[in-house]
């Protein structure tokens, strides 16, 4: 049995925002979000296998998704600067490198088939956008801020486990 409150525990201790803890059948799947990648707004559609479609069709990662059973949340939040393009590339590496941590921490406790979606393309990780995961329904889920008018840009990462 996993101690997810140590988790959150070790989520918080190294520096994120926040983290939560919910069911993963209750992450909302909106396929149509595909169509974001195919727009290819931030440039990797195609180009990397963790991107669609290299990384899968919807349904093949909607069937990762659902044969998962917790999943962590992990939150980073960003303040607006004047040159937001460069602060959020240098936040979402570091809110990957942060996740990949904790990821580390689960695997030497022995959790493995641990499903990893970043806050943008990672390695071998595809972000929660390939998935189609609608963020702003998972937040609510956990009672945490996704869009909110205060000068804030909130970015997710999930870890999701079979148990």
């Amino acid at each position: 049995m996993i101690d997810w409150k140590q988790y959150l525990e070790r989520a918080k201790d190294l520096g994120f925002s926040a983290a939560a803890v919910m069911n993963a059948a209750d992450l909302v799947i909106v396929p149509e979000y595909r169509k974001y990648c195919e727009e290819n707004l931030c440039g990797n559609y195609n180009k990397l296998p963790a991107c669609p479609p290299q990384s899968g069709t919807v349904e093949e990662m909607t069937a990762h998704v659902r044969s998962c059973r917790t999943a962590l949340i992990l939150q980073t939040e960003l303040t607006s600067e004047e040159n937001m393009d460069a602060a959020c590339r240098n936040a979402k590496h570091h809110h990957n490198v942060l996740t990949e941590k904790l990821l580390d921490c689960m695997k030497q406790d022995g959790i493995d088939e641990i499903l990893m979606m970043g806050a943008g393309p990672w390695k071998c990780h595809s972000c929660m956008s390939a998935y189609c995961v609608d963020a702003q329904k998972m937040a609510d889920a956990v009672h945490m801020t996704c869009w909110a008018d205060d000068g804030k840009i909130r970015l997710f990462s999930l870890l999701l486990t079979r148990e």
